[in-house]
């Protein structure tokens, strides 16, 4: 049986989520790894499943500018509620900055906007600890 992978993609631009579907479906299907990737696009939503079945994700990629709730909101709460998912989430943003300035010491991962297919794999990949 195949490996499975799940992923959280956590943004509001529907563009953004169908191009990382499509980067997560082609790097792990390369490696011959299956992918259940699970998109919302509203950030509250995003919080309360990372709240309630966070443990499950392998990878969780957020968005930072989103409505309502930022990216870096949800990463705080995290902080407080579920810490050991905090390794497993990759920022994909156009505004790095705002993560710099929000968490001056904390070493992130971030995917910066725009971003090619072989970065987003590099990117993943030191998530999944994938070679």
């Amino acid at each position: 049986m195949s490996q499975v992978i799940k992923v959280l993609a956590v943004d509001d631009e529907d563009t953004v989520q169908s191009i990382v579907a499509a980067f997560l479906n082609r790097f792990l299907g390369e490696k011959g790894i299956e992918c259940e990737i699970k998109t919302i696009s509203d950030p509250v939503q995003g919080l309360f499943e990372l709240s309630m079945n966070g443990d499950q994700y392998q990878a969780i990629l957020l968005d930072v500018r989103l409505p309502k709730l930022t990216g870096d909101e949800i990463y705080n709460s995290l902080i407080h509620v579920n810490p050991s998912l905090l390794e497993r989430v990759l920022f994909v943003t156009g505004y790095p900055d705002d993560l710099v300035e929000r968490f001056p010491d904390l070493t992130l991962n971030v995917l910066q906007k725009p971003f090619r297919y072989h970065t987003f794999c590099e990117k993943l990949g030191e998530i999944l600890k994938l070679d």
